[in-house]
């Protein structure tokens, strides 16, 4: 049941509305940690509200939700003002030094991080702002895992009590309708979903040369870091070989179609970088070809940087289908939990408990490349950097189990900035590096994708040559720059991916269950990825207090 508070923008107005807001999240039990930040966001948004207020307007909060998570929604007449007036404050004073570009930039890169956690616009001159508050980091988490060891069990029972041919009407009937709409959705989202991310990514930093040497390193070392988290994907997968033939009959019946054609699969380093530039700009789109997706969004993204001064309108264009596409898959993912139980229960009414030790294994090889790509940012920092990586360590652990246990780096963010300015970095280097590293630096994403590719590929016997590798590589290495900055993007991602070298996007189910823990891994990969760029660039500056770093 939904509360709501009105008073008229006065004096008392912040005070009064911010009692209502911290009832409301007393009375819905959020924890004091959980409360912190939307508490400040919400005096930030009440305050720019009672500033920009008509004569007489009233301010209107309303508290609402569902799932144990809450929304507040606050309105007020009067005149607009953007969202990134708002966050700045709560992140941090862009410096008046810079140039109106490098602002206009960061101000990109503020809105892109907070957009998930709330929203700021005006209709018909009354100032609207919603705000979701979560109860618990590990709510979305619980609910999935729960979900996922619940269906294996349902699927465990129904597959030793009932004969195949019941077992198999239940599969058609009522498990696979409600997995084969999920899917679909997803199929009709993904690819306008990544499109557009990718090129309003480009349209934002197209420009990214206007904050100087600075921004350049900072920006070369991301994409270095990224390369080689590919590769390490790549090792790890080696040293760490999973993916059993045994699964494919598990996913759907596309499957054995799929092994048929896996046969004549064959692509050479020539023909993907020939097929990367499509004939027309309707077809990748029905054939979701990911190297032809990304193309188009890259020359997109580019003209639209390169005419952003004459004419702002397209690069706008390009954010708001962007926020639009994210939103909706923002939707879609809310529904994992069941979509997880019955793909779950579906695949053990066909699978052996030895198969499902198969599926199982994808974690730890996971967790090795993450591992592993944690231990190569150490070895920068010493060699790049000439800094003592087990100082660092010592003092970014904060971060690092901040990003785990949250499973978003743009939620750590704030943890990151206190962390880096305890170590001495200066607030001219990281107010800038990491907002742009939780945007564009997906290195363990980079991890993921490729580990679950090859994972992907050997079950479904798609021969692992270099054309094929090639075009998974290039594919990863745009998609840290512009992943879809939505809960769930990866999986976006690895549905993509996997229907690049031909694999049907079905075979997701296998692993969409352990995604939530593995995402916590990856995201500290992430977080920790950023901070080790910014320190080496600050050192590399001369903006690093050295003294502060050992202390």
């Amino acid at each position: 049941m939904g509360e709501i508070f009105e008073c008229s923008c006065d004096n008392e107005a912040l005070t009064k509305a911010m009692d209502f807001v911290r009832d409301v999240l007393s009375k819905r039990k959020v924890k004091q940690k959980h409360a912190v930040r939307p508490l400040l966001a919400a005096e930030e948004i009440v305050a720019k509200m009672v500033e920009s207020a008509s004569e007489g307007a009233v301010l209107k909060v309303k508290a609402g939700g569902m799932l144990g998570d809450v929304a507040l929604s606050f309105e007020c007449r009067g005149e607009a003002f953007e969202i990134s007036d708002i966050e700045k404050k709560l992140l941090f004073e862009m410096n008046s030094d810079e140039d109106e570009t490098a602002n206009d930039i960061i101000r990109g890169l503020i809105e892109k991080i907070f957009r998930e956690d709330f929203s700021v616009h005006n209709e018909h001159g009354i100032n609207k702002a919603r705000l979701s508050v979560k109860k618990s980091a590990y709510a979305g988490i619980v609910y999935t895992l729960l979900l996922m060891v619940l269906g294996i069990l349902t699927g465990y029972i129904l597959q030793k009590n009932l004969s195949p041919e019941v077992s198999k009407l239940l599969s058609d009937n009522v498990l696979s309708p409600i997995y084969t709409v999920f899917m679909n959705a997803m199929k009709m989202v993904v690819a306008p979903l990544v499109f557009f991310s990718v090129a309003s990514s480009i349209a934002d930093f197209g420009d990214l040369k206007a904050l100087g040497r600075i921004a350049l390193k900072i920006v070369v070392l991301y994409l270095f870091t990224s390369m080689c988290a590919i590769f390490i994907g790549l090792i790890s997968s080696h040293i760490f070989p999973i993916g059993s033939p045994d699964l494919a009959s598990a996913v759907t019946d596309e499957a054995a179609d799929t092994l048929e054609k896996s046969k004549e699969v064959e692509i050479s380093i020539r023909d993907v970088l020939v097929n990367a530039v499509p004939k027309d700009i309707i077809s990748p789109f029905q054939n979701s070809d990911m190297l032809q997706i990304i193309f188009l969004a890259v020359v997109l993204g580019l003209a639209a940087a390169a005419i952003a001064s004459k004419m702002p309108e397209l690069k706008k264009a390009v954010n708001v289908l962007n926020a639009t596409f994210s939103k909706i898959t923002a939707v879609l993912v809310k529904f994992i939990p069941l979509v997880v139980f019955c793909s779950m229960a579906k695949m053990m009414l066909s699978l052996s408990l030895g198969n499902l030790r198969q599926v199982l294994v994808w974690l730890p090889g996971v967790y090795l490349g993450d591992i592993m790509m944690i231990c190569f940012y150490l070895l920068l920092l010493l060699v790049l950097a000439r800094l003592n990586p087990i100082k660092f360590l010592s003092k970014f652990y904060p971060a690092m189990a901040s990003a785990f246990s949250l499973s978003s780096s743009n939620a750590a963010l704030p943890t990151s900035i206190n962390q880096c300015e305890a170590m001495g970095v200066s607030n001219k280097i990281y107010s800038f590096s990491l907002p742009l590293g939780a945007t564009i630096n997906m290195d363990g994403s980079c991890v993921t994708l490729m580990i679950t590719s090859i994972f992907m590929a050997r079950i479904f016997g798609i021969d692992l040559t270099g054309g094929v590798l090639f075009s998974l590589f290039i594919s990863i290495m745009v998609l840290s720059v512009g992943s879809p900055g939505v809960p769930g993007g990866n999986l976006v991602c690895i549905a993509l991916l996997i229907q690049q070298i031909g694999i049907p996007a079905e075979a997701l189910s296998l692993v969409m269950g352990l995604y939530p823990i593995v995402s916590m891994m990856q995201t500290c990969v992430n977080v920790t990825g950023d901070a080790v760029v910014t320190t080496i660039v600050a050192k590399m500056e001369g903006k690093l207090d050295i003294k502060k770093y050992y202390s």
